[in-house]
Parts: structure tokens; sequence; C-alpha cells
């Protein structure tokens, strides 16, 4: 006998829908499978970024302890690891103390690199580790549990050698510029003084050309810096008005003062480069330079670097860099309307520091807004930061 066409059809169309329900099935299974993959994987992103949440909180709190007591590493272990244990963390709870590991050292933003075991450290490095967070779906695959691992760097402010580069040129006789400068630069010595962190501060002008100045012959009390470092005297040199001392009182008595900082005292020219090189070369070299240290140069400036002639800015930069190879910071500071932002933003991210603007005109306005840049400048020189 023949299968007539109708069973044909049946049989054909049985056949197809058997073939789709293994296909729906089989993508059924695929996507189940993506959403549990997608949940434990969810698990594990939110678990690592709890853990690292908790040991950042802990280097900083152990940088701020070292910073109060620099000889007291037990006291910022402790600090460490009592503020990554206020975090809770993935689905049991606190991380265990024997589960968090503190180390003090020196960290060098050049390398970007951590040492552990510095006898005068910087930094503090934090690692915690959470184990045995339960998988949800994963243990299908036999994978029961999970972990994570984080580690932090927080930096410390230590004692620094501060040398204070501040222009003298003839434009700052301008718009109450000067005057501002008096007004404000000893609130700066104040900060420092606060702080009682064991800085030493020394003050440069910026600057002078050695063939037409001589401090000697014009009844001033600073001294020509010679660092060997500029080729002519058209590139000038950098004016000492005081070495490194933690006398504040005699900075602010009879350094910072009227009869000290004068408008044009050496020259009508900026040779910001100058002025930059030595004093890096001081803070590097000088007799009252520490070796253990941080070296931050704090550089006013109002107005444009022209020395050496038609080179002023490069120059400038050069010297940038020459202290950044020291490992000499520098934030700057522009004052008045006619400084060259750029250009103190350039040597600011050259040198690993920041740059602050300090525009404005009159006496008043410029004393208000140069006393808040010394702040903020000393607030990121000094703060404690996760750099790693």
């Amino acid at each position: 006998m023949f299968q007539s066409n109708s069973s044909k059809h049946s049989w054909r169309g049985t056949g197809r829908y058997g073939s789709a329900m293994m296909l729906m099935l089989a993508l059924l299974i695929v996507v189940v499978g993506m959403v549990a993959f997608t949940v434990d994987v969810g698990l594990m992103v939110l678990l690592q970024a709890e853990v690292q949440n908790a040991v950042d909180a802990g280097a900083v709190a152990a940088a701020l302890e070292l910073q109060r007591r620099p000889y007291d590493f037990d006291a910022a272990r402790n600090a460490a690891r009592d503020f990554v244990q206020l975090n809770s963390v993935g689905m049991t709870g606190l991380v265990a103390k024997d589960a968090i590991e503190v180390e003090s050292g020196d960290f060098d933003p050049d390398t970007n690199t951590f040492t552990a075991g510095a006898s005068r450290p910087n930094a503090v490095r934090v690692r915690a580790t959470q184990d045995n967070q339960p998988f949800f779906f994963a243990k299908l695959l036999g994978h029961d549990t999970f972990g994570a691992l984080a580690p932090a760097i927080a930096s410390c402010r230590r004692k620094m050698d501060i040398m204070l580069v501040l222009d003298l040129s003839g434009s700052m006789e301008d718009e109450g510029r000067i005057e501002a400068l008096r007004n404000a630069a000893p609130a700066f010595i104040d900060i420092i003084e606060d702080l009682k962190d064991d800085d030493h501060i020394g003050v440069m002008g910026l600057s002078a050309d050695p063939d037409d100045y001589d401090p000697e012959d014009e009844g001033h009390s600073g001294r020509l810096y010679y660092s060997g470092l500029h080729p002519t005297s058209d590139h000038n040199v950098g004016v000492l008005e005081a070495t490194l001392s933690d006398d504040f009182s005699y900075l602010r008595d009879s350094v910072l003062t009227e009869d000290v900082l004068e408008a044009g005292k050496y020259t009508r020219y900026t040779g910001t480069g100058a002025a930059i090189g030595d004093a890096a070369h001081y803070l590097t070299y000088g007799s009252e330079a520490r070796d253990d240290t941080q070296k931050v140069i704090v550089l006013m400036s109002d107005g444009r670097a022209n020395k050496p002639n038609n080179r002023g800015p490069k120059y400038a930069k050069t010297m940038a860099e020459y202290a950044a190879d020291k490992k000499v910071s520098i934030y700057t500071i522009s004052l008045g309307d006619d400084a060259d932002l750029d250009l103190m933003q350039d040597i600011a991210d050259m040198a690993h520091g920041e740059h602050f603007d300090a525009t404005g005109t009159g006496e008043e306005e410029l004393t208000e807004r140069l006393e808040k840049a010394f702040q903020d400048a000393l607030a990121a020189i000094k703060r404690v930061q996760i750099v790693q």
C-alpha cells in the first residue's frame, strides 16, 4: 500500500516541531548559563571593589597616623586594620585582621615604585584578602567559593626643605602686586610653623644679571647663587635671600619684609629659568639642605620669562626638567593679570607639582588671592593621598 500525502505531511511537521523544541531548549540552556555566569562575575567584581575601598581607607588612615607619629609604626598598622574593618566586605562581613598586611616604606613618584622598610618612610602600603565568598551558580561546575586581593599605597607628608622663589622684577611694582606679596608671604610661614613637621624654608629672589648686580654694593643682605648651571650672565642667577632655616620669626620679621621684598630690586627682567635651576641646585647640594627630606619649590611670578633673551620660556622648562631630575617638585603661583599662565602650568606639570591662579588687580584683591594660593599650595604639598 502507498502512504497518503497527508500522512507524509504530518510526519514532516512533527519532525520540524521536535527540532524547534530541541533548538529552543539549547538556547534556553545557553541563556541560563549566561545569566548564571553574569551573576557570579558580578559578585566577583563587587567583592573586588569593596576590598579595594576598604584598603584605600586603611592606607589613608595609616599614612595620617604615620604623619603624626613618624616612628610609631604600630600605631599606623593598627589604624590601617581598624579602618579596613570598618568596611563590610562581601557576604561574610569584615576582613579578618590576619588577612590585612601593612608595610611602611618609600614611594618614588618618578618610577612609581614602593620600597618597604625605609628608615624615614613617606608612604604606607596596605593589602587585604577576603576569601571564602560563596558562588551561586558556579557550584554546579564544582567551584564553591572565590576571593579577592587588593593593595593600596598612600603617601604621607614628611619633613620638607622648601624654597620660596619670589619674583622681584620691575613689573611687581604694578597694581599692588609687591604689597600683596608682603602681606601674604608671612602667612605661608605661619602655616608651616603651625604644622610642626620639622620643615625648613629658604627664600630665593628671581633673579639677577651677575654682571650688573652686586648685593654688597647695593647694601643688600642676599647673595648671588652660583650653581654653575647657566652658560652666560644673560641667563641670570638666583639671589639667595635666606638659607634654609626653621627660624620662622627671622623669616617673617627680617626677610619677608618691605626692605627685602622690593620690586625691581635686581633688574626689571624675569629670569624664571635661572631661579628654578638655582633653587633646585641649592635644595640638592646646598650646605643647609638635608638628605632625608622632600624637596619643594614654591614659585611665584607675575610676569613672563624673558631671560635669556628670546629663550626665556624654553629655558624655564629646561630648568624645570632639571628640578624634576633632582626629585624637586615645583608648585607655581601666577600673580596678577600679566602672568604667563600656560608656562606656569607647564612648569608645575613637568616637576610633579600643581599650578595655582592668583590673578586679579589691586592690593586688597591680590592679597586675598595670593594668601589662598599659598594655602592651597601647602594643602597640595602636605596632603595624604592614594598614589597606587
